[in-house]
């Protein structure tokens, strides 16, 4: 379990699913999802320390600031380095699918 390799979803992968579970054909799911996740990405770009977007039955994603780390440290060269405070994204989903995650392991072979 440890060394194991994640499966890797991509876009493409989500338009063919919406494509199969809408019985039309890729081609045309191709706009509306590229649509959906540059809108996302340009909701949570926006100049905003704090936001969130909440998408009910899935979950939330949350942009976030970090504290400033005066005292740092480059593993390599050991020198200490100042890392100013910025933004970071964060996910938690949403009840139905946290459920599903919560099974245990051994449910899932």
């Amino acid at each position: 379990m440890g060394n194991q390799k994640a499966i890797t979803y991509t876009k493409r992968d989500v338009t063919e699913r919406v494509a199969a579970k809408l019985n039309v054909p890729v081609s045309q799911m191709k706009a509306p999802v590229d649509s959906v996740f540059e809108v996302l990405r340009e909701i949570m770009s926006q100049n905003h320390t704090l936001m969130r977007v909440e998408i009910r039955n899935f979950g939330v994603f949350e942009v976030k600031p970090t504290k400033a780390k005066p005292r740092a440290r480059n593993p390599r060269t050991n020198e200490e380095v100042y890392v100013p405070p910025r933004r970071k994204s964060h996910f938690k989903p949403g009840r139905l699918l946290r459920e599903v995650l919560r099974e245990p392991l051994e449910n899932l072979k």
